[in-house]
């Protein structure tokens, strides 16, 4: 099965079986040098796949990062940067940026900024890259804890998306990327919302279909806002709380995924929601509840409210230190710019734990 999809200039490929539109790509533009980066995973489990179908990759220079958020750091650039201009980067060089959201973000950005711009390719390797961060052209890194501080917009000119690498990840990977795929219910398609719900135990049998669908959602809603004013920040249900978590959590040096992370934002989020719009119990308890039933509960200790809110306040919707949430008035319709206040957010948190039993 193959799906070509377009955001402005950037074709966007959904390919179950060959790698011959990425190598016609390749072709197509001729660079004078290619190079990979990849995390320590995906140089492993990724790379070789990659290679063998695109053979013209083997004389690619491979820069290798450490997994996780913490990659998407200052020192990062300057370390990819300098690799590059060792190995004679130039304006028609190539980067294909080959791993999740970090390294799609991370590698976007400095594909964008070395030599006022080169060519990039992202080939995303984790369900959660698939359905979002590769797609879009938010790129970018964290700064002093905060998530996503310092970026451009910036498409990539191609995207290869390869179903079967998620066969490379851990069953939590594959879990909590579905936190962003709920999302996608939530937000713009209650029927979506059903669908995943229904195959909760067997999503890989209708996996491909689940990866168009996100992306038709996310293109649908980014080319009404490209630069993330008003409509696109419909795509940031659940992340306000998620990245406040994941900024507390990288404080304390403890692990947590962003889809875990997301999956409890979402629940918080929810709850907001439904106090500020008045939808039905019925309502909350069938997204509670199912979000309860994907995911296990995320330890969130009382103690950290007092970080999260500062995280949040550096939220980048907010204007003026006001919070702007993006909520929802019922399953698949959402509404941007919400001003929230403190109170409600810790009252979120608490709902949480206590739903969780924390």
């Amino acid at each position: 099965m193959s799906n070509k999809l377009l955001l402005y200039n950037t074709e966007i490929v959904i390919e179950d079986y060959s790698f011959q539109l990425l190598l016609n790509f390749i072709q197509s533009i001729r660079p004078t040098t290619v190079f990979i980066l990849v995390d320590s995973n995906t140089k492993k489990h990724c790379l070789p796949i990659l290679i063998h179908n695109v053979p013209i990759l083997k004389k690619s220079y491979v820069f290798e990062l450490p997994p996780g958020e913490s990659m998407k750091s200052l020192k990062s650039v300057e370390d990819i940067c300098s690799f590059l201009l060792q190995h004679n980067v130039d304006r028609n060089s190539l980067l294909i940026n080959l791993g999740g959201g970090c390294i799609c973000d991370v590698g976007g950005f400095v594909a964008s900024i070395i030599k006022r711009g080169i060519k990039f390719i992202n080939i995303p390797t984790t369900l959660m890259a698939q359905v979002d961060a590769a797609i879009g052209g938010k790129v970018g890194i964290n700064f002093d804890n905060n998530k996503n501080q310092i970026g451009v917009f910036k498409n990539p000119d191609f995207v290869f998306v390869f179903p079967s690498y998620t066969h490379t990840l851990s069953s939590d990977h594959f879990l909590f990327a579905q936190a962003e795929i709920l999302k996608y219910g939530l937000i713009y398609d209650e029927l979506f919302w059903i669908k995943v719900k229904s195959h909760k135990h067997n999503i890989k049998s209708i996996l491909s279909q689940v990866i168009l669908k996100c992306i038709k959602i996310k293109l649908a809603i980014v080319k009404s806002d490209y630069h993330d004013y008003n409509k696109r920040r419909k795509l940031n249900f659940g992340h306000s709380i998620a990245h406040a978590i994941e900024s507390v959590f990288l404080l304390k040096k403890q692990n947590v995924s962003h889809g875990q992370a997301l999956s409890c934002g979402l629940i918080c989020e929810t709850f907001i929601s439904y106090k500020m719009f008045k939808f039905s119990d019925d309502i909350l308890n069938d997204i509670v509840e199912t979000l309860l039933d994907f995911f296990p509960h995320l330890q969130l200790a009382e103690s950290y409210d007092t970080l999260l809110l500062k995280y949040l306040k550096n939220d980048k919707k907010n204007i003026q230190d006001v919070y702007n949430f993006t909520l929802i008035k019922g399953i698949g319709e959402s509404i941007v710019n919400c001003k929230v206040k403190d109170k409600i957010i810790i009252d979120s948190l608490n709902y949480y734990r206590k739903i969780c039993q924390i």
